[in-house]
């Protein structure tokens, strides 16, 4: 962990230097989170299990071509000091404090502690600069929404209906048309993840997953989504077997994909815009972004999934209002 810390200094002090110069390459800091923004050139890949590695369960097949646009993606995922600062403001309670006490929360309990976690305690310590988590899709877009207000910038969704909204403030199925502050669709998040569309499995540009380069259950022992799971003392031909890091990281204490984006593998589940687990179609999508009732589907893994659950096209979808310990997400916006 020690030489993670060096390295993420260095990091930090080579972007305060780019800063002093101007905008670091291929990035627009126009954002008062101070997250900053990639500028991911739009073009088309083929989307889907291009390894052939994925479960039937997490519906990555049939591999089709898919065609994006320009984008902006945030370089890491929202901190909790990020979360904070929009809390403080609005007074948003979560979905994890509004279910405390529940008998559908008690499952969170954990070791005969009597915490019903939320983003602001957990089992596992966290600091300012880790990635909020224990957070509902709703509660992703209500921050979306606000720190669109806060840019004077129209809400990018209805938080009654989960449309997505033009500038006009009616309902599009064109992210195109999506001025505010979002969550990434799908295929822009697989896009970016592959360093835009490069045959590639996991999000920091690796194809091993490795304890030392991201943060996920590399020893096998965790329980998040089980059904991911393959027992036995091999895992995987592409992960090679270290610790279980039992907890979130500090954005930004990895190496980070060739895009410049850090956590695109393992450390939170990351919410998308589309749809719980749409099925894919097998022909040529332009922009695609299916809305719908229902849950919504995330992306990227966690601290406690295997390396299955963290490559690049895996895909794995909640009901509403739906939350866990690594439910986070990170912000996009359609550039002007």
């Amino acid at each position: 962990m020690k030489e993670h810390n060096v390295f993420r200094l260095e990091v930090i002090v080579l972007l305060l230097l780019v800063g002093s110069l101007g905008l670091a390459p291929g990035a627009e800091q126009a954002n008062a989170t101070n997250q900053g923004f990639v500028l991911i050139k739009g073009g088309s890949f083929q989307m889907g299990d291009v390894f052939g590695d994925s479960p039937w369960a997490m519906k990555e097949v049939p591999v089709h071509e898919v065609q994006v646009e320009d984008f902006l993606l945030a370089r890491h995922e929202v901190t909790i000091a990020e979360f904070e600062r929009f809390v403080t403001a609005t007074g948003h309670k979560t979905a994890a404090e509004r279910a405390a006490g529940t008998q559908a929360n008690r499952g969170f309990l954990k070791d005969g502690k009597q915490v019903y976690p939320c983003w602001r305690e957990h089992w596992f310590k966290q600091g300012p600069d880790h990635p909020v988590v224990m957070l509902a899709w709703e509660d992703a877009i209500a921050y979306c929404n606000w720190l669109s207000r806060e840019h004077k910038l129209p809400p990018a969704y209805d938080e009654k209906t989960k449309h997505l909204l033009g500038p006009d403030g009616q309902p599009t199925d064109d992210v195109r048309r999506v001025k505010g502050y979002r969550l990434p669709t799908e295929a822009e998040w697989e896009f970016a993840a592959r360093e835009r569309g490069r045959k590639v499995r996991f999000g920091n540009g690796q194809d091993i997953a490795r304890a030392g380069e991201m943060n996920f259950d590399a020893a096998g022992t965790g329980k998040m989504v089980p059904k991911l799971r393959m027992r036995g003392p091999n895992l995987y031909p592409y992960n090679e077997k270290g610790t279980n890091w039992g907890g979130t990281s500090p954005v930004g204490s990895f190496r980070p994909n060739a895009l410049g984006l850090y956590d695109m593998s393992g450390n939170a589940w990351e919410w998308c815009t589309d749809k719980d687990g749409a099925d894919y179609p097998a022909e040529k999508q332009v922009n695609p972004c299916v809305q719908g009732s229902g849950g919504h589907g995330q992306r990227g893994g966690m601290f406690d999934t295997d390396a299955k659950a963290c490559r690049a096209s895996a895909r794995i979808g909640w009901f509403p209002n739906a939350y866990c310990p690594g439910s986070g997400f990170r912000i996009a916006r359609t550039p002007e």
